[in-house]
């Protein structure tokens, strides 16, 4: 027959075998969540960021006033054609840099 101790210590490893398969199980459940909450705190800290750099808000409202929609799309246009010309040039300017090693 069992003393109460080794009862108890049974009883403990029993426990504590059911908790570890519990926190395993909730952490299993858990981790498609890790991911939106990674995001929110990336979000958080960047209203934390505007929130001490106030001019960023001025800087920001500056352009949304100032910038037009034809303005918008000559910049668009813009973009795409540097885009395109990079694409073109890009092998070049690897390879020169690869030379240069």
């Amino acid at each position: 027959m069992k003393t109460r101790a080794e009862f108890l210590a049974w009883k403990r490893r029993q426990l504590l075998a059911e908790s570890g398969a519990q926190r395993a199980a909730l952490a299993q459940q858990l981790r498609p969540w890790a991911w939106r909450l990674e995001s929110v705190e990336s979000g958080l800290r960047i209203v934390a960021r505007i929130r001490r750099h106030p001019g960023w808000i001025a800087g920001a409202a500056a352009a949304v006033l100032l910038v037009t929609p034809r303005r918008l799309s000559s910049l668009f246009r813009l973009g795409v054609s540097g885009l395109r010309s990079w694409q073109s040039i890009a092998p070049t300017v690897r390879a020169m840099i690869e030379r240069m090693r």
